[in-house]
């Protein structure tokens, strides 16, 4: 039974993928070869270590992501408290992140007690936290501004401002 378990156990570290076969080590194998001072070689080891590269992006284990795909991310994800996630490790582009942004109303659903559930264009959907002087429609302007203590004040066309929830 003991030598069971050991297999068993044993199983997960050997299908875990070797160092070299991740991200980071196939960008450290790649930035390696300029190390190498002979051209034939270092241009050998460009190639097999571009090859791993490509492989791994195809089979989905590697996903490269440029400064303007965070930038998006970031913009579609205002109103949520992000958690620190590790594809914007070393990312600047949060001195970037909008504090507020304008959209138009997609669709209105009612709430409680004159509140609203507003659906943006982008598919973002909030929540008024306190009642509007009006009823929102689709069409209309909506700007979102980022307030102090993570609120949030959407102001629907010319009407006051209100606090609001992302809820999707």
């Amino acid at each position: 039974m003991p030598l069971l378990i050991a297999a068993a156990l044993a199983a997960p570290a050997a299908a875990a993928p070797r160092a070299s076969e991740t991200a980071g080590g196939i960008i450290a194998e790649l930035t390696g070869c300029k190390a190498i001072a002979d051209n034939n070689q270092r241009l050998a080891c460009f190639d097999a270590a571009t090859a791993k590269l490509a492989a791994a992006t195809a089979k989905g284990d590697v996903k490269i992501i440029d400064r303007e795909d965070i930038r998006a991310t970031r913009r579609s994800l205002f109103g949520f408290e992000l958690p620190k996630l590790p594809f914007f490790k070393g990312d600047d582009s949060a001195a970037d992140t909008p504090s507020e942004i304008d959209t138009t109303i997609k669709a209105v659903g009612g709430a409680e007690f004159g509140k609203f559930v507003v659906t943006m264009d982008d598919g973002a959907v909030w929540r008024t936290t306190e009642p509007l002087p009006r009823d929102p429609r689709p069409g209309m302007p909506v700007h979102l501004k980022r307030g102090a203590l993570g609120n949030y004040f959407m102001r629907v066309g010319s009407m006051r401002g209100v606090t609001a929830q992302r809820v999707r």
